[in-house]
Formats: structure tokens, sequence, C-alpha cells
């Protein structure tokens, strides 16, 4: 069974968190569990209604391969405990990407958000091998796989995600930085905070934003500065941008490690975001409002 397209059976969910088929349908009927009926009146409930009750619920998943979502076999309960933090970097170091991926899904399953699995996790891991394998031979193919396998990880959390019928969000990395991970990271979050967020990828002109924020008309522009050439043209373009902005009702986002590198006026439409926590904080708030 896939993750990405399937729909359970109240006897499969049941299976999944081990607790009777009755309950799940005594659930579907009140409402704490949403689900559709088929034209022969059977209950079907999509992969990401389960997960969100999962989650919601606390429930304990028991077979996570009713789920389609096998790869949490791989770790066991120790390894995906918050009480091993080294678990997660070491996965990474040895390119195991079933266990990366099995590592992520089972501690978002677990409750913690896609913003905590992004700064306390991801983040962490990859400024680690970053700086273990700066001066050695295989340094650059161990970082680059161990962004392979984040990117694989990540794809799968998305699948996960109900769709979203919110408001737009787009962004991207700016031009001349070419890392993947911020951006996704981001576009990410948004969409599990309700967004339908739109990632334009690396080395993204501002020109090329500015585009996609018009005809999307998005209430939330993101931008990942991990690498920046020329600061101070980078700084106007982004200065310009804001002032087009004027009078609308889009915010900027500013984030990545040499975002405080661009030279920018105070603006109350610009947040400057340290973290991805911050980033899922003011999205938070631009929904509540």
């Amino acid at each position: 069974m896939s993750a990405t397209s399937s729909l359970l059976s109240p006897k499969d969910l049941a299976r999944a968190i081990g607790v009777s088929e009755s309950s799940v349908k005594r659930w579907a009927d009140e409402g704490v569990i949403r689900a559709s009926r088929t034209a022969g009146g059977h209950r079907r409930i999509p992969i990401a209604e389960a997960v969100r009750f999962i989650r919601a619920t606390e429930a304990t998943v028991v077979q996570p391969e009713v789920l389609g979502l096998r790869d949490v076999e791989a770790v066991s309960p120790d390894e995906r405990s918050a009480d091993n933090p080294d678990a997660f970097l070491r996965f990474l170091e040895e390119g195991d990407g079933e266990r990366v991926r099995g590592f992520l899904i089972a501690r978002y399953l677990g409750g913690e958000s896609i913003a905590e699995l992004f700064d306390r996790r991801i983040r962490p891991a990859m400024e680690t091998i970053g700086a273990r394998w700066r001066e050695q031979a295989d340094g650059v193919y161990v970082e680059h796989r161990a962004t392979d396998l984040c990117v694989q990880a990540i794809t799968q959390l998305r699948l996960l995600l109900p769709p979203s019928q919110g408001p737009t969000a787009v962004g991207g990395a700016i031009s001349g930085d070419v890392y993947l991970l911020p951006a996704m990271m981001a576009t990410t979050i948004l969409a599990e905070l309700g967004f339908q967020s739109v990632n334009l990828g690396p080395d993204t002109p501002i020109s090329a934003l500015r585009h996609a924020i018009e005809e999307y008309e998005a209430v939330i522009a993101w931008i990942s500065v991990s690498r920046v050439e020329d600061p101070a043209s980078r700084g106007k373009e982004i200065q310009e941008l804001l002032a087009s902005l004027s009078g609308g009702p889009t915010h900027l986002v500013l984030g990545g490690r040499e975002q405080r590198l661009l030279p920018l006026e105070s603006d109350p439409r610009l947040l400057r975001a340290g973290t991805m926590s911050e980033l899922a904080a003011f999205a938070r708030g631009m929904r509540s409002s």
C-alpha cells in the first residue's frame, strides 16, 4: 500500500495502530476521524487524515507497513528515541536512506512538527557533516549524498500532508545560492501549516520572485540565503522588492545563515528568521489573522 495515493479502510487503520475496527468506525461516525463513503457506503480514510489522527491522539503505530510507511520498521524504538540524538547523524554518514526516511517519519508520527524535525534533526546533522568532512578526501561525496537522502526524506514527508486550500506562499534560494535543502524545508513547513506553497528552487532571481508573487497573489514570499554573492547588490534588489510590495498583503521572510549579510532597512513587512521554527511561528500567525 502506498502512502502517496491510497485510502484506508477502518480495518486498515485499526491494524496500523492496534485498536479494534469498531472503534475506528465509531470515531469516523463521530467526526473524530474525517472519512468519506464509497458508492456502496464503505468508509474510507485518506493517509494524510490517518497521520493527522495518529499525531493528534498520540496513537502508537504498531504496523507502519499498513500505512505504506515500511521505512519506519528499519529504525528500532531505541534509534528513534529522543534520547539517542546521534542516530540520525549516523544514518546520514553511512548513507542509509531507509533509516534516514524511517527516522524522520517515525519522529513526525510521534508528534514532532516539520519545523522541529528540520531544526533539531536535519540542520545540526548536516552542519556536523559539513564541518567534519570538509578536509577529508571523500568530504564532498559524503555531504552531497547526505543532502540527497534528506531531499528524499522531505519528499516523503510532504506526501503525508493533506492538500491545502489556504493562501499562497512562494519563494526560493537567492540568486547565486545553489543549496537545495533550505528552500525545500521552507516550502514544506508552509505546506504543513496549510499554505499552497510554491518552491521556485535554488538560484532564484528577485525578478522571478516578484513575478511569482504577482501571479499567485502570495501573502508570504520567502528567500533562503545560505550563500550570497555581492550582498550590497542583492540587498538593494530586495529593498526594491519590498518597496514594490507597499500597500499589498505580501510579507517577506528572509532565512539562511548568510541573510544577516544583506544590508536592509527595517520594514514592518520584513521578517529575518534565524530558524525554521521562527518561519513556522510567523506563518502560523499569518494563518490565524
